[in-house]
């Protein structure tokens, strides 16, 4: 299982929350979409605790409520997708590494994680990274600090 936040980074997807002068990714951003953030901002990027939420056609979607570091995911925080899938637990450069729990597809996978990746019951699970870099020996690679 892979859950990609990073991808769509790398083109135009882009929002910017006006109230605070940051800037978000979006997979494909829409006119009428918007993003928001509760916390400061240093040069266009998030940082400190806050909430960052976005809205796709009118409906709230994804959720981030923890802290950001020069724009990057950083100790403890809690990404919901819906109301069945969400993430809680800690993060460092921007992905999961350290305890979690996922909660997804009916399941819930708990333990250490490290640069994205989980592997639980012979189970592998990337969320932010591609899956192929959680198997064994292989190190995430690096990605842009624009992100």
């Amino acid at each position: 299982m892979q859950i990609s936040w990073a991808a769509p980074c790398e083109g135009d997807g882009w929002l910017f929350d006006t109230e605070t002068g940051c800037r978000m990714s979006d997979w494909h951003p829409e006119p009428e979409d918007k993003v928001t953030w509760s916390g400061s901002c240093s040069a266009g990027l998030k940082h400190g605790k806050g909430i960052l939420q976005w809205t796709e056609h009118g409906q709230a979607i994804d959720r981030f409520e923890g802290t950001y570091r020069f724009g990057r995911r950083e100790g403890l925080g809690n990404y919901v997708w819906n109301e069945n899938h969400r993430f809680e637990g800690n993060y460092a450069d921007d992905v999961p590494d350290g305890f979690g729990t996922l909660h997804i597809a009916g399941q819930t996978m708990a333990g250490q994680w490290h640069n994205g990746c989980l592997t639980v019951g012979g189970r592998v699970v990337a969320i932010g990274v591609p899956r192929t870099s959680c198997m064994a020996g292989e190190d995430r690679p690096m990605r842009s600090a624009q992100q």
